[in-house]
């Protein structure tokens, strides 16, 4: 099988969210006889709930690092010379399968990840979230967190057995998530949900100001030169980008869409 965007089948075995990165595991008889790891979720909205089986867009990334070190490759770029199971993989997309509902039904585990910053193939064209969306996203997607578990537990308070039937599970989590999305939305209204939240929180309001602005950086060389410029700590970049979903810029601006002022923008969000 070449190592290329594909579309085939999956069974979704598990779904991590650490320091805001969407990661997979999935049984997919197309990338060989074990479960594949770490498949980086980048698909629009959650990805697919645990036990779902969907039809995937998987997407490449790069070459494992560990074949690079045991000599295996010079370097992690991908030239058609691996096999499926030597590289790093993402999900751009999935559908359910016949009979199975629950593809994006919001299984992840933690805040949203930012999606990408610009389309790419085999991707749904998300766009890049300013810090307002953000939040709401993040405090709602907590809230959708929250109220599996309320789901689970008034299943156990009743004497049921909920966690046997999904599908039920799921339906009741999305009765309570709604009604604590909708008391969060109403108390924030429609403007700047983040001061409104300092408020709540005691905070009293001096001034409000826009956030800074980062400069059109044409290339990677460009990014690091600016980078240097601004005097933050390399711990307090790569933190940044990792925050972002990727372990460093160039894994960042490898990836389809993403360019160097993108990734300049995320760092002035997080940094400056």
């Amino acid at each position: 099988m070449a190592v290329n965007v594909i579309q085939t089948q999956a069974t979704i075995l598990d779904v991590q969210n650490a320091r805001g990165r969407v990661t997979i595991e999935a049984e997919i008889p197309d990338l060989g006889q074990y479960p594949t790891r770490f498949i980086r979720w980048e698909g629009a909205g959650n990805a697919p709930a645990v036990g779902a089986q969907v039809l995937a867009t998987m997407e490449p990334t790069s070459r494992q690092s560990r074949f690079v070190k045991d000599g295996t490759f010079a370097d992690e770029v991908i030239d058609g010379e691996e096999k499926p199971w030597q590289v790093n993989w993402q999900m751009t997309a999935a559908s359910p399968l016949a009979g199975d509902n629950r593809a994006g039904r919001g299984s992840t585990a933690g805040s949203a990840q930012t999606p990408r910053s610009g389309p790419s193939k085999g991707s749904n064209g998300a766009a890049w979230m300013d810090a307002a969306l953000r939040y709401r996203v993040d405090v709602m997607m907590i809230n959708d967190r929250e109220a599996v578990r309320q789901a689970v537990a008034f299943g156990a308070a009743e004497g049921g057995n909920i966690i046997s039937d999904v599908t039920t599970l799921l339906a009741m989590a999305d009765d309570i998530s709604g009604w604590w999305n909708a008391r969060f939305l109403s108390r924030i209204g429609a403007d700047s949900p983040l001061v409104a939240h300092a408020e709540t929180l005691g905070a009293v309001v001096t001034d409000v100001a826009p956030a800074p602005e980062a400069p059109e950086i044409k290339n990677e060389a460009e990014l690091r030169e600016w980078v240097e410029g601004q005097g933050w700590s390399r711990e307090a970049v790569v933190e940044a980008i990792r925050s972002a979903g990727y372990d460093s810029a160039s894994e960042y601006l490898a990836a389809g869409g993403h360019t160097a002022s993108g990734l300049a923008s995320i760092l002035t969000e997080r940094l400056a």
